[in-house]
């Protein structure tokens, strides 16, 4: 698609934090710029890593309602000559919303939530259904949350898939991966990657460790949380005498590296929106065991890209992981039905193309908007 020399869009994202949203966010405002559009990024907080944008711009918010920043957004609206407004999450939403709706320009909001009260007709979220044009869920599972819970017009509302850059990162060979990482090379290694909420699972995946009784299995998790949520885990793991098969990560950089280090990807959610580390494994041709929950369902076909169990399992998942220890064949064969799928469905391209599919449509059905040139 042709870059279109008048959409000016306005992306807009209340943090910044570690985690999905985050690089659904970068990977959007980048490939919009790489394809010719022009771009401006408001933060709520800091930007840690600048994007592609013509601006990066950081627009403090504290507790509260702060109704200041939508005279600060239209000013920003005013001044780069916005005609379309993207907000990332319900903070966002509202604010550049009501702004948007104040300068005649139409907006749409990505939902990214995974906790399901996110999802609960409020105050809030009645007023971003006024002041936004389009709502674009991030997996089916989320468009009947829209839908059903929040009661929003299905005419207005779309889902849109992540996608993943790491489909143009060559992999490393297995073994150069671990001895980057000094990971044993007959090791068999299990990564996790996420926030260390009881949503996210870990507990279940250590208590499943703990029933394989196989010491060659390490399992290594990445991601930082709160205090108590580390010492949670941390209990749990020296309880079971897990202390040499668990291994905290903190937070990595690298993450790419981690997956082509590893042999089975693995995180049993209790919740997820989407699941973007699904996609990642995936793009890595790594075998994944995850839950049926949320979004990942239409991520992980199951006994075809990977395997998927009851939330809240650990016999489920230790029955689950038995079987890809075994048998590396069946690893392999689903790494590489997961890249297909992955590379078929989820590309960032494909992302943005449904995006400008979106704004195209709005733009011709709003008629023209507010241009301070």
């Amino acid at each position: 698609m042709k870059p279109d020399p008048s959409l000016r869009i306005l992306e807009v994202v209340q943090s910044l934090e570690k985690g999905g949203r985050t690089v659904r966010f970068h990977d959007t405002v980048n490939a919009l710029c790489q394809q010719g559009h022009q771009v401006i990024a408001v933060c709520f907080g800091s930007f840690d890593k600048p994007t592609m944008a013509s601006q990066n711009l950081s627009l403090p918010r504290t507790k509260g309602l702060q109704f200041g920043l939508v005279w600060q957004l239209i000013k920003v609206i005013r001044q780069h000559n916005i005609n379309v407004v993207h907000a990332h999450c319900e903070s966002s939403q509202l604010y550049a919303g009501l702004a948007a709706k104040l300068c005649g320009i139409p907006a749409l909001g990505t939902f990214h939530r995974s906790r399901l009260d996110c999802y609960n007709p409020s105050i809030s979220n009645r007023l971003i259904r006024f002041v936004l044009s389009h709502f674009v869920a991030v997996s089916k599972d989320r468009m009947q949350l829209l839908t059903n819970h929040m009661g929003l017009p299905a005419q207005n509302c779309s889902v849109v898939y992540g996608g993943t850059s790491f489909l143009s990162k060559p992999p490393k060979l297995l073994t150069d991966a671990r001895a980057q990482l000094n990971i044993a090379p007959d090791d068999i290694v299990l990564l996790s990657i996420g926030h260390l909420g009881e949503i996210k699972g870990h507990q279940d995946t250590i208590a499943a460790l703990a029933m394989l009784k196989r010491p060659e299995v390490k399992l290594y998790i990445a991601g930082t949380g709160t205090q108590q949520e580390q010492h949670s885990l941390l209990e749990l793991r020296d309880r079971l005498n897990l202390q040499h098969q668990v291994v905290f990560l903190g937070q990595v950089t690298d993450t790419a590296c981690w997956l082509d280090a590893c042999d089975i990807f693995i995180q049993p959610s209790h919740e997820e929106a989407f699941g973007l580390v699904f996609i990642e494994a995936g793009a890595r041709r790594r075998a994944v065991v995850a839950t049926n929950v949320g979004g990942i369902k239409e991520i992980i076909q199951h006994n075809t890209t990977g395997l998927l169990v009851p939330p809240a399992s650990p016999q489920k998942l230790a029955e689950a992981l038995n079987r890809l220890i075994d048998n590396a064949d069946t690893r392999q064969q689903l790494g590489e039905a997961g890249f297909e799928r992955v590379n078929q469905t989820f590309s960032v391209s494909t992302m943005i193309k449904s995006y400008l599919d979106i704004i195209h449509q709005l733009r011709q059905k709003e008629g023209p908007y507010y241009d301070a040139s």
